[in-house]
């Protein structure tokens, strides 16, 4: 799991709309976060008498923690500490403990079947530019290959599909 615990005080506010894309928006993470739940929670309701201050406290907001399948905290990112490439390696370290495969192929083959996904959709836009001007032979053959590209899209879509299915089943430990 991950959580992210921010806040809607003014200073805080910015900072989480200043991390977001950076964080969040990177495709190691985005791609890797497939894997875990995200929960957003507002990290200053989250008080020492919190029942579950002992996993989600800590000293700055924004802050994520990432939580394994066993429940146990596998890391705390926050201040200087909270970047991309940090959250990436703690994900890893859950993913590890809980995934037989391996986050980082698991995040290169899906990141290779979405560059997959922008070039059929890339040539689906040429064709349909193609198409408002085309008669005759030329639009029976743009339909054709529009009809092909479509197929094709659908192909990758399933092995993507197929792909983080098998990633989710794939565990060492038992859901839960």
């Amino acid at each position: 799991m991950l959580v992210f615990l921010g806040s809607d005080l003014p200073d805080n506010a910015k900072a989480m709309t200043d991390l977001e894309p950076k964080v969040f928006g990177d495709e190691n993470v985005a791609v890797g976060a497939r894997l875990f739940r995200s929960i957003r929670l507002k990290g200053d309701k989250i008080a020492k008498e919190h029942p579950h201050w002992q996993t989600l406290g800590g000293r700055e907001l924004p802050r994520v923690i990432v939580v394994d399948a066993n429940g146990q905290k596998s890391g705390t990112l926050e201040g200087k500490e909270l970047s991309a490439s940090n959250l990436f390696k703690s994900m890893k370290k859950a993913a590890s403990k809980t995934y037989k495969a391996d986050l980082d192929k698991i995040v290169k083959e899906t990141s290779e079947l979405l560059d997959e996904m922008d070039r059929i959709e890339a040539k689906q836009k040429v064709l349909a530019e193609q198409k408002k001007t085309a008669s005759g032979k030329k639009a029976e053959q743009i339909a054709e290959e529009e009809q092909a590209l479509v197929k094709q899209l659908k192909d990758v879509q399933a092995r993507d599909s197929e792909l983080l299915k098998k990633a989710s089943e794939d565990r060492k430990v038992a859901k839960g």
